[in-house]
Formats: C-alpha cells, sequence, structure tokens
C-alpha cells in the first residue's frame, strides 16, 4: 500500500516537471519492492531526463529482466497479471542506447520492440529508423522513415528531416528536398535545418547562391557547429553524403576546412 502511494507520487511529480523529486521518490519504490517492473522503467525515465544515463541503462534493463521473468512465470501459473508492454521497454532502452555510444544493441531492441508491437508503430519505426541509420543500414532506414511518415502524413515532425537525409544519401534527390522543403517550412528558424536546406539547395537543385544565404541565416556561434565534420557526424550523425555537400557550403562562405 505504501509503495503504491509512493509511486503515485513520483508519477504526479514527473508530470509537473519535477524530475529529482520523483527521481528520488522512485528510488525508494525500488528498494521496498525491488521487483515491481514499473518502479524501475520510471526510475529509467526519470534517469534519462536528468541524463544519467548509465544509470537509465541499468534500471531499464533491470525492469525488462522482471519482465522476461514475469512472462515465463504467467504463462506457468494462471492468475498472475501478466506484463504485456515489453515493447515499450525495449522502444526506451532502444532509445538510451542510440544516445549512448550503443547504436547495434540498440537496434537489437528496437527489432524486438517492433516484432512485439505487432503492427506498425511509428514511434518504434522513427526509432529503428534512426538505430539502422546509424548502423550504416540506409534502405532498411529509409522504409521506416517512409512508413512512419506515411501514419503522420499531416504532421511535419523533426524527424522528417533524418528521412530527407537519408533519401539524400541513397541518391532519391527529388523526394529528399520535397520532404525537407516541409520541414523548413514548419521549423524555418532551426539552426539543423537552415543547414540541412542550405546542402539540399545545392545537392539537389544546384543553387549554391540561394544555399549560402540559407547557411548565413544560422547564428554565428551556432553556424561553427556545421562547419565541424567532427559535430556532424558524431553529435548529429548526419549521413555522409550530407556531411560532404554542407562542407562545399561552408566552403563557399569560408568557413570550412
Amino acid at each position: 500500500g505504501d509503495a503504491k502511494k509512493l509511486f503515485n507520487e513520483g508519477r504526479a511529480l514527473e508530470m509537473q516537471g519535477n524530475m529529482y523529486a520523483a527521481q528520488r521518490i522512485y528510488s525508494k519504490v525500488t528498494k521496498i519492492l525491488p521487483r515491481f517492473i514499473y518502479g524501475w522503467s520510471n526510475l529509467g525515465n526519470t534517469q534519462v531526463v536528468l541524463n544519467d544515463l548509465p544509470a537509465a541503462e541499468e534500471s531499464y534493463t533491470t525492469a525488462i529482466n522482471l519482465c522476461n521473468e514475469n512472462i515465463k512465470e504467467t504463462e506457468a501459473t494462471f492468475g498472475v497479471r501478466r506484463c504485456d508492454d515489453l515493447y515499450v521497454l525495449l522502444l526506451n532502452r532502444g532509445s538510451l542506447r542510440m544516445n549512448n555510444g550503443m547504436p547495434k544493441e540498440a537496434l537489437k531492441d528496437l527489432e524486438k520492440a517492433d516484432t512485439l508491437r505487432g503492427r506498425p508503430d511509428a514511434i518504434v519505426l522513427q526509432n529503428r529508423a534512426r538505430a539502422r541509420e546509424l548502423n550504416g543500414l540506409f534502405n532498411g532506414a529509409d522504409r521506416d522513415y517512409t512508413t512512419a511518415i506515411s501514419m503522420t502524413s499531416n504532421e511535419v515532425s523533426p524527424f522528417w528531416l533524418r528521412s530527407s537525409l537519408v533519401k539524400y544519401q541513397l541518391g532519391d534527390k527529388q523526394s529528399a528536398f520535397d520532404i525537407m522543403r516541409r520541414v523548413e517550412n514548419k521549423f524555418p528558424e532551426a539552426p539543423e535545418v537552415r543547414a540541412a536546406y542550405a546542402t539540399m539547395l545545392v545537392g539537389c537543385k544546384n543553387d549554391m547562391d540561394a544555399a549560402r544565404k540559407k547557411f548565413l541565416e544560422i547564428p554565428d556561434r551556432q553556424r561553427l557547429n556545421y562547419s565541424d565534420e567532427v559535430y556532424l557526424r558524431e553529435t548529429i550523425s548526419w549521413p555522409p553524403a550530407a556531411i560532404e555537400t554542407l562542407g562545399m557550403v561552408t566552403k563557399a562562405v569560408g568557413e570550412g576546412a
């Protein structure tokens, strides 16, 4: 009873955005009820928000192991409540692993999440697309992004930018440009959107003047990031073709290597 009350208190704090307090409470819950799956998974969620990724990896893994044990147990015993959202736990750990330098493990989690989901799910697909991309599997990434976009086609989302860059990598320049134009229309101020749109203006339309102008709309300090190949490759993980084309733009404005 007490643990349940505490858990609900933690959820209320989490919903209010008070992550430190929520984390303290979930941590208590896991000590009182060490086999309570959602104590661990919610603790993991707060650790991700607070950027403690190794701790979150541990919490999610504990939740996944407990959920797997529970599934085995319910197959053998009638009347035990089954852990039926293993796919969500794998989705969370897979998303975390992409940001924690574990792209291969992330892809495994997201492949499993997709299988368990049993039907196309836009959130699972856009995460698996990103994991496929990070593993250099651009054709598979393109299929996932295209399906995810078709499921949300009226609502342009930031992940559309990734889809456009993957299409550009695969040489489908017209589709890459069409998607990027819609992204630019929706998020015209975002520095990454300006950099990506400048890339497309050169790579798809051969218009260096327009590309230079677009690139120079990025505020000075942020613009330096997009002249830095390590930032493009490692921090925001752009595919190689887009990095190469943007390099032509940064050279043209006198900021590239």
